[in-house]
């Protein structure tokens, strides 16, 4: 049993080989895997988020080690060796010419072919100007369903 500020963790050793890091005193084994305090990692390891903002990508590389709060507590996020890290694919022009496509899809009501600037709601199926301007379908919004009653053949 390790304690650690007052609590006791069962089952905990501190201080674990990190590959491409070396002997991390700070660090210790959990479920295999190299874990250390949040705000603790070693210089050389980042999460996938980091790795974004650097432009770079795993890789397809397992993680090396995982961040967490307390021994034993929520999984935070995974740590990848920057060296072993690659560039981050780009979308081709063709790739973005398709999203810009789909989207403008989404955006055109088919009743009026406006493009809404917006993504039409699934659930209307066209923009709320049309869906609002059909007679029928207001005519049916203010008409109380609940005093209908079904005749029956007699």
């Amino acid at each position: 049993m390790v304690r650690v500020r007052g609590r006791v963790f069962p089952d905990v050793t501190f201080g674990a080989e990190i590959e491409g890091c070396g002997w991390v005193d700070h660090a210790w084994m959990e479920a295999g895997l190299p874990t250390c305090h949040w705000n603790g990692a070693p210089t050389g390891l980042a999460t996938r988020r980091q790795l974004r903002e650097l432009g770079l990508a795993p890789g397809g590389h397992p993680p090396v080690a995982a961040l967490r709060r307390r021994p034993g507590g929520y999984l935070h996020a995974w740590l990848y060796r920057l060296d072993l890290a690659v560039l981050k694919r780009t979308a081709t022009p063709a790739v973005l010419t398709a999203l810009g496509e789909a989207m403008r899809a989404r955006r055109t009501c088919p009743s009026c072919r406006r493009d809404t600037g917006c993504c039409i709601p699934r659930s209307l199926g066209e923009c709320w100007d049309c869906y609002l301007g059909a007679p029928e379908r207001v005519h049916n919004a203010h008409t109380d369903h609940s005093s209908s009653a079904t005749t029956v053949a007699a």
